[in-house]
């Protein structure tokens, strides 16, 4: 039997069919929506919000598992990467994704070395390929795939 690890420590059963839940934080409100609206169309259920702090807030005080956080690096006020810290402090296996405009050579490279599951350019190459990443990382919190395809767990656009 599947089991789900709670924040607290203590394990439960795994809920069957559960559909996996993503957090999304992007100042960019136009974004925020179309991610939405495209992760829900895919089965996803969605959390959304425009701000880092928000973003912690969120994943630290929500009633339900959240599998996959998708946050901006760059926010006003709490960073992408400074959430990420903060969400660790509470949960060190969350699965974050990590989307970003800032293409300077090696700053892919460093959000994976920080410990994001995929980093994803931005503007989006794909919305659809951004969300079968994102369900293949949700996967994996659930033990329901072996293996990521390689590359997989960094892809980039």
């Amino acid at each position: 039997m599947n089991t789900l690890l709670s924040r607290s420590g203590g394990a439960g059963p795994l809920p069957a069919q559960s559909p996996p839940c993503v957090l999304v934080a992007d100042d960019e409100d136009a974004l925020r929506m179309i991610l939405t609206r495209e992760l829900r169309k895919r089965g996803f259920d969605v959390y959304s919000t425009g701000s880092g702090a928000e973003a912690v807030e969120m994943y630290c005080r929500s009633p339900i598992r959240i599998d996959v956080v998708l946050m901006d690096v760059n926010m006003p006020g709490v960073s992408g990467p400074d959430a990420l810290d903060a969400i660790r402090a509470v949960d060190p296996f969350v699965r974050c994704c990590f989307m970003t405009a800032d293409d300077r050579p090696g700053r892919h490279a460093a959000l994976l070395a920080r410990g994001a599951a995929a980093v994803f350019g931005k503007p989006f190459a794909s919305v659809k390929d951004v969300c079968e990443t994102l369900k293949q990382i949700a996967g994996e919190t659930f033990g329901e795939s072996d293996s990521m395809v390689e590359g997989g767990a960094k892809w980039t656009s």
